[in-house]
């Protein structure tokens, strides 16, 4: 009769030890993709933020030179229900050239508990000194 071999060497398999450190690498990398991923998401609300304080400021700015009547002073207010988190300041000051005023319009908007802004300024022929 023919015996069937024997295996006298290390049992096939992984270790405990083995599967620990697999686990552990394995976790490190979720965790790492994680993150990446919630930083991406942040900085593309941040973005979008951004992007939409300055087409409402390019707005509101185009919307004031539009009316025509530019007196030096300040004026403040928001963008009612269609942007609720954004308001804005608007300060009309003669320029250091005559003819001209400089028109800086900020608006602000809270992010995560913090105040943002977006400033932006202009030079306008003053009507009032032109012909």
């Amino acid at each position: 009769m023919v015996s069937a071999p024997r295996n006298t060497g290390p049992r096939a398999g992984y270790s405990l030890v083995e599967l620990v450190a697999a686990l552990s690498i394995f976790s490190i990398g979720v965790v790492s993709i994680l993150t990446l991923f919630t930083t991406c998401l942040r900085s593309t609300s941040a973005s979008m933020d951004y992007t939409q304080a300055v087409m409402l400021a390019q707005g509101a700015l185009e919307e004031t030179i539009a009316e025509g009547v530019l007196l030096t002073g300040a004026d403040s207010g928001d963008f009612g229900d269609t942007f609720p988190r954004h308001a804005w300041e608007l300060e009309i000051e003669e320029a250091d050239e005559p003819g001209l005023l400089l028109l800086t319009l900020t608006v602000t908007w809270e992010d995560r508990g913090r105040e943002k802004e977006y400033t932006l300024t202009t030079l306008v022929a003053d009507k009032d000194t032109t012909l």
